[in-house]
């Protein structure tokens, strides 16, 4: 399977996830491929509203090139809807992690699996159905 359709797959299944909890959903086509800062999808209700980049990654960290996660940054800042970085994680399901959690380098924003578990918020605490639990 192609890099691309994974992600696409990967992405499709976040929306489907969101959209059984209420939200209205969109996945915003091409979103890696232009020049204009944009997310991967976006996931509103009247009360929340959320912005994605979705990565479907197996391995013990995951980074993302300083300019995209710049580009995401700026989007954020001018919709002001939070983004989120989901990461899907094999065996784990979808982790959502804040760009302030990632470590910043001067090529790529980086986080390593064990920092996205302790850090990463699951669906159900990110959408407010669950207390998240902290642990030490």
């Amino acid at each position: 399977m192609s890099r691309y359709r994974k992600g696409a797959n990967a992405e499709r299944e976040l929306l489907q996830l969101l959209h059984k909890e209420g939200f209205a959903v969109v996945r915003v086509a091409g979103s890696g491929a232009t020049a204009l800062p944009c997310p991967d999808c976006l996931a509103l209700t009247k009360r929340k509203k959320f912005a994605f980049e979705c990565k479907a990654w197996k391995g013990k960290y995951l980074s993302i090139a300083r300019e995209q996660m710049q580009s995401l940054l700026l989007w954020s800042k001018q919709a002001g809807i939070p983004v989120y970085i989901a990461w899907k994680v094999p065996r784990e399901g979808w982790l959502f992690i804040k760009p302030k959690d990632f470590k910043k380098s001067e090529k790529a924003y980086s986080i390593k699996l064990k920092d996205a578990l302790r850090a990463g918020a699951t669906l159900n605490v990110l959408i407010g159905k669950q207390k998240q639990l902290k642990v030490k």
